[in-house]
This record gives C-alpha cells, sequence and structure tokens, in this order.
C-alpha cells in the first residue's frame, strides 16, 4: 500500500473514531506539524501550545479533508492557520502597519556562499529573530504558500503591507547571513 493510500485510510478510521488511528495519525505528522508551529512561535513551550490547538482543529474537520490534496498539505494549512489564531488570541502587541511596496535593496553578490556556509539551525534562528510581523507574513508566504491576498484577508492588512513584510524580511535574512 501507498503511503498516500495509507494515510487515507487513517484518516477514515478517525473518522469513525479510532482512538489508535488518532494516535498514528499525530505519531507521523507530529514532527511536520511542530516545525510549522516553531515558525511562528518564540518559545518551544508556545510551539507546544499551538501544536496541540493545530491538532485539536485537525482532528474536528477531518471531515472536510479532501482526498485530492495531499494529507500533509491540509495539514500544515490547518496547523499553520491554528498557529495563526494562537497569535491573535495571546500574543497582542504584532502591528500591522500599512506600508506602501517599499524596498531596500541588498545586493545578492556572496549570499549564494554565505547561505552554504550556515546551518539549518542557524537559518531558523535568523527567521526567529525577524520582527513579529514580518516573520509571520514571510512564514505564511515562504512556507505555507499563502498568497499575499490570503495573508492580507487573514491578518487584516493590505495586500502591498503583505508584499512588503515578506520584502522586508527577506533582505533582513540577507544582511543577517552576510554579516554572519
Amino acid at each position: 500500500m501507498e503511503r498516500n493510500e495509507e494515510i487515507i485510510l487513517i484518516v477514515k478510521e478517525c473518522l469513525q473514531g479510532n482512538t489508535k488511528s488518532q494516535r498514528k495519525l499525530f505519531k507521523t505528522f507530529y514532527s511536520c506539524a511542530m516545525t510549522v508551529c516553531m515558525r511562528y512561535a518564540n518559545s518551544s513551550e508556545e510551539a507546544e501550545d499551538m501544536l496541540n490547538e493545530g491538532f485539536v482543529k485537525v482532528f474536528s474537520n477531518l471531515d472536510k479533508y479532501k482526498e485530492m490534496n495531499t494529507f500533509e498539505a491540509w495539514l500544515k494549512r490547518v496547523v499553520a492557520n491554528a498557529a495563526l489564531d494562537y497569535r491573535r488570541k495571546f500574543i497582542k502587541d504584532v502591528d500591522f502597519v500599512n506600508f506602501d511596496d517599499v524596498s531596500y535593496d541588498i545586493p545578492d553578490q556572496n549570499v549564494s556562499t554565505a547561505l552554504s556556509q550556515i546551518s539549518a539551525k542557524e537559518m531558523m534562528n535568523f527567521v526567529q529573530s525577524l520582527p513579529e510581523t514580518s516573520k509571520i507574513v514571510f512564514n505564511m508566504f515562504v512556507f505555507e504558500g499563502f498568497s499575499h491576498a490570503e495573508i492580507a484577508k487573514t491578518l487584516q492588512i493590505t495586500e502591498s503591507t503583505s508584499a512588503w513584510h515578506v520584502n522586508n524580511a527577506r533582505n533582513r535574512l540577507k544582511k543577517m547571513i552576510l554579516d554572519k
């Protein structure tokens, strides 16, 4: 049986209330979901809280999963939305300021060389150190695949503000990488 077929079978068993299948689904996708949560969290404890809320939403909405999409992509989207809900609920200091498309260009020369010399953990730390709003928008756009329109609707900002935050995050990351 292919992995996708196996996952679909587990999902169907979960929908029937099979707790063993629910545990299996949780264990199978724990690492994937935790990775999503860590991108939005400021600590591992916060990520765990987001993860728990994410899996509650996953299990509550399993009936909405459509087999034409990969389950992992669907789960990541649900968990990312749960992480964003968590941020809105508990983190009141996130400030979404409207900006026109602004760009400060940092030359790309040497970025590839610098990138090859840093670890994934260092890169994750760089992303974590971004200003809160830019970090959230960057994660949604780059890692979760949200469009600027979807980000704007979710965060109640304009599409140009979303684009500005992605550009801001990229430029800050380039500078951090080059300064390392």
